[in-house]
Parts: structure tokens; sequence; C-alpha cells
């Protein structure tokens, strides 16, 4: 299965437990993602704090993840969707995870409105 990462799961005090369930998944085939809306989010918010994104950037040569690009046709998917201006970033993550044929893994039930549940997986705080 082909897995993305939320910005939300992705924090530096969630890393060490994500990494722990990111390995038990992958040994059971999964693949795992970063959509680059995601991946700017996540930088950007270690350089507003003027922190490195060291512990970040090692999770994803360690795991490994990849981070997938955005494509037109995404960008036009995720307008399809309507989301409210809070939700833009949300629905071209939705609309990334859809071009995959993946799931999300994250704290933000707003997902909900735009994948089906099954793509869906709300992590435990």
């Amino acid at each position: 299965m082909k897995i993305f990462l939320d910005t939300s799961v992705l924090s530096d005090e969630k890393l060490f437990t994500l990494t722990q369930d990111v390995v038990l998944h992958r040994s059971n085939g999964d693949q795992f993602f970063v959509s680059s809306i995601t991946h700017f989010e996540i930088l950007w918010g270690y350089m507003t704090a003027h922190q490195s994104p060291e512990n970040y950037e090692e999770f994803l040569r360690a795991i490994p993840v990849e981070v997938v690009p955005r494509t037109g046709q995404g960008a036009e998917q995720a307008a399809n969707l309507k989301p409210a201006v809070v939700q833009v970033l949300d629905a071209l993550i939705a609309s990334t995870v859809k071009k995959y044929n993946g799931r999300i893994w994250t704290f933000d039930r707003d997902f909900l409105r735009f994948l089906p549940k099954s793509s869906v997986r709300i992590l435990g705080r």
C-alpha cells in the first residue's frame, strides 16, 4: 500500500513513535510518501521557528520516504473539491493521495472531507 504522511504526524516530538509504526508497516511491503505540499509545510515550519530540519530530513533518508511532486492534473482535482481557503493545502495533499491511489496517515479529520474514510487513517494523539 502507498501511505502518505501528513504534516500533522511529522513533528519532531512524534517522529520517534511514527518511525516505529512505519518500520512495522514497511516490513509488510507498504511504501511511504510525503507530498511536496507537506514537505513545504514541514520545512516552512522549521525555517519560521529558526530550527534545523535535521531530524525530519534524517527520517526521510532512514525510512526511506519519497517526496512526490504536484501535477497540473492534481491541482485541477484539488480545485474541483472546492475547499475553503483554510483547507486549500489539505485539498492539494488529498489530490496527491488520490492520484497514487494511496492512504494518508494524519491527525487531521479534515481529510475526510476530501477522501473516502478507507483512505484516511486518523492516528491517536
